[in-house]
């Protein structure tokens, strides 16, 4: 019973690591995501103003 127990726990506690590896990659994805996205933005802004500048010309 006891050796139950403490391969149970052994399992939650490997579950509870690959969950914790599994979130930092999670992430790490947001992250580089929410990078591309300002620079996709900077450049809509960029494309803007040059279309303002074109029609004001």
């Amino acid at each position: 019973m006891e050796q139950e127990q403490q391969q149970t726990l052994q399992n939650l506690g490997f579950e509870i690591a690959n969950k914790a590896i599994e979130n930092a990659q999670l992430r790490a994805q947001l992250n580089a995501i929410q990078g591309e996205n300002e620079q996709l933005k900077s450049r809509i802004d960029e494309l803007i103003k040059e279309e303002f500048n074109d029609d004001a010309n």
